[in-house]
């Protein structure tokens, strides 16, 4: 937990646009999708990758890259980062996007850097199959279960309790219901389209070219969001834990690719080069919770931050909750005592979609720019 003794300022921040799970990103590699954004956040505030001392990236799943857990290097590499320069990885679950951002400024405050490259990149598509207890042999007739790498991050070893179940508990302990959680999905979706409508996003998505076939086409837009859902599509699925349930497949944040990429540098190195500054990074707070409460992580080490800092939750103009789950948020938000209208106001995960390392870095990424633009 720190509030920062001197100025960090963020220079440039774009990402990729998000791609539904098997869809247009399937097959780009996270590095790759990565120095997309990369090096539209360098060409944006004219920053050369060659000032930049450290690269940080949240990557959850380096297994879907083929690149030898090298994920983060790659990502420095191929966005111009020179190569003596040190990468970092950085596995902070769904925060590893957020936490990149802190390593990237505490680099910055200890004098490690000037300038460092954060941000976070996943592709959830290209993760593999697994087969368990056939490596050294099996028995004859012996059966075995291909499973999903997806599926086993859902589930708390600790406390034995899936994601779902976590959510469930601290939404009912909220008093949060099925419809309501539905009724914000939609409203996710809505959001996203207004600011869609409103240019919003076209200051941070950075387009990709992609081949398809024998021709090349520009991936510009996020591929999940719908606007156009009713609240009668949402409310027919079932609840995943049982008949009393909040959550389901359809108020649950579907699975995506993509990268999101922030420049961080120090006021000295602002003002040697002459940069202009897009935002501040004034502090942060990391804390442990019990396994049982581990999604009330959020709502502490906000209270704590805000408390550091001499802050209230009403003297913020925007708030971006992560968001896997809208019965998350709308827990989240109870315990936090915010304004609902100030939070996720471009619609979150819920409508882009979900990809663990870089959900958190796009969602920066975002407010970033939403600040810029109110």
């Amino acid at each position: 937990m720190a509030l920062l003794p001197k100025g960090i300022f963020i220079v440039g921040a774009k990402r990729t646009p998000f791609g539904a799970y098997g869809g247009v990103l399937k097959d780009t590699p996270a590095s790759h999708a990565f120095a997309v954004a990369a090096r539209e956040a360098f060409k944006s505030a004219n920053v050369d990758p060659a000032l930049v001392d450290t690269t940080i990236v949240g990557n959850v799943n380096f297994l879907s890259q083929c690149d030898g857990g090298k994920t983060p290097r790659y990502c420095g590499t191929y966005s111009g980062v020179p190569l003596s320069k040190p990468a970092l990885g950085v596995n902070k679950a769904c925060g590893s996007g957020y936490q990149a951002i802190i390593n990237g400024a505490m680099d910055i405050v200890t004098g490690v850097a000037k300038v460092s490259l954060t941000g976070g990149t996943e592709n959830m598509s290209s993760l593999p199959l697994l087969v368990r207890n056939v490596r050294f042999g099996t028995t004859l007739g012996a059966s075995y279960q291909v499973e999903e790498c997806v599926s086993h991050q859902a589930l708390d070893s600790f406390s034995g309790l899936t994601l779902v179940e976590l959510t469930e508990n601290m939404a009912k302990k909220n008093g949060i219901t099925k419809r309501e959680a539905d009724e914000f999905t939609i409203e996710s979706h809505k959001r996203w389209k207004a600011a869609f409508r409103n240019g919003l996003f076209n200051s941070e998505i950075a387009a990709m070219t992609m081949t398809v076939g024998d021709h090349e086409v520009e991936f510009r837009n996020d591929s999940l969001p719908n606007p156009e859902i009713k609240l009668e599509e949402i409310a027919r699925h079932t609840p995943i834990s049982g008949t009393d349930g909040i959550i389901t497949t359809g108020n649950s944040a579907p699975v995506a690719d993509g990268a999101a990429a922030l420049i961080l540098a120090s006021e000295e190195a602002l003002k040697a080069h002459s940069w202009t500054p897009l935002v501040r990074l004034v502090g942060w707070a990391c804390i442990g919770v019990d396994p049982d409460e581990m999604n009330s992580g959020a709502v502490v080490a906000t209270k704590k931050l805000l408390n550091m800092a001499k802050y209230q939750m009403k003297d913020m103009d925007l708030v971006e909750i992560n968001d896997s789950f809208s019965a998350h948020v709308l827990a989240c938000n109870k315990e936090l005592d915010a304004d609902i209208r100030k939070v996720n106001v471009s619609g979150g995960s819920m409508a882009l979609g979900y990809a663990p390392g870089s959900s958190t870095a796009r969602a920066a990424t975002h407010l970033v720019h939403q600040l810029m633009y109110d």
